[in-house]
């Protein structure tokens, strides 16, 4: 039988996020979250966690959520010129990475990639000794681009690390499409999504098992922005016989830490993401974790 990995991104992203997802843990309804380390709050973030961390019923897994979208970089900027802008905020798109894993200027960029993730997992472990094992994904996912994937394993291999996970951002399309009475419910840019990081998963799963890890599916991607109860209670049977068939992990992604309006800084240097991190839908996220049964 798969496990079920029931997960919130982007603890540090806000002090108000972060307090949200500590509320989800105090309930004890996530096994997992992911921290982020480049944001300006991420200090208070780590001691809002130690503050609670006594109530919660179990202790959560920590993964590095590796960051090249928003925030300040921690290497020194000038030594990241194709990633981040004067003020050392990330300045490059997905699509440009993406795109990058193919053009002239890719080693370049890779040993750019190197250096800041080295520092943005160092950040995160030295404020979590507790980590048994190192765990890595990415925010928006960008450990799954190539040239992104290439830079992690060269530094996990270089630092004599092990990683006993790196998120797999697979995620099953066809319960989608079998459920029928929730077409008019998905946002179609999602499934524009669900395809290309399921392109890249392919393009990175023998990498993925040859270094030992156990494969999972990602539930989160189409449903992004919103995985509500209703509709998470709906297609839990089929994701997870989904997962069960072949053996899989089904890590349940969510978003359920809220930013405040009063919150967004210019670390939050993606303007058309900035809608996202204030929206409803993630508070939605928090009453549907603070709901599940499973």
């Amino acid at each position: 039988m798969g496990k079920i990995d029931v997960h919130a991104d982007d603890f540090g992203e806000s002090l108000h996020a972060s307090r949200d997802i500590l509320d989800c843990l105090t309930a004890g309804k996530l096994d997992s979250i992911s921290v982020l380390s480049n944001m300006g709050c991420f200090e208070q973030c780590v001691a809002l966690y130690r503050e609670r961390e006594k109530d919660f019923p179990k202790k959560p897994l920590i993964s590095v959520h590796l960051n090249f979208m928003e925030g300040s970089c921690l290497e020194r900027p000038k030594r990241l010129p194709s990633l981040v802008d004067g003020q050392g905020h990330f300045s490059i798109s997905w699509g440009k990475l993406f795109l990058s894993s193919w053009m002239p200027g890719r080693k370049k960029l890779k040993e750019q990639l190197k250096r800041e993730m080295k520092l943005q997992i160092e950040k995160v472990r030295s404020a979590f000794p507790e980590m048994k094992a190192l765990r890595i994904d990415s925010h928006q996912h960008t450990h799954m681009i190539p040239v992104v994937a290439d830079a992690l394993f060269e530094v996990l291999e270089e630092n004599g690390w092990r990683a006993e996970y790196i998120r797999d951002a697979r995620e099953p399309f066809f319960p989608f499409v079998r459920e029928t009475s929730l077409y008019k419910t998905y946002r179609p840019v999602n499934f524009v999504k669900n395809l290309i990081l399921n392109f890249c998963s392919r393009l990175l799963e023998k990498r993925l098992r040859g270094a030992g890890l156990e494969p999972m599916y990602l539930w989160g991607l189409v449903m992004s922005g919103n995985m509500d109860q209703k509709r998470v209670e709906k297609l839990f049977p089929a994701m997870k016989r989904a997962a069960e068939k072949e053996g899989r992990t089904l890590e349940i992604l969510f978003h359920p830490g809220q930013v405040q309006k009063e919150e967004i800084t210019v670390e939050f240097s993606q303007k058309e993401a900035i809608e996202f991190h204030l929206s409803r839908g993630r508070q939605v996220e928090k009453e549907a974790v603070m709901g599940l049964s499973f």
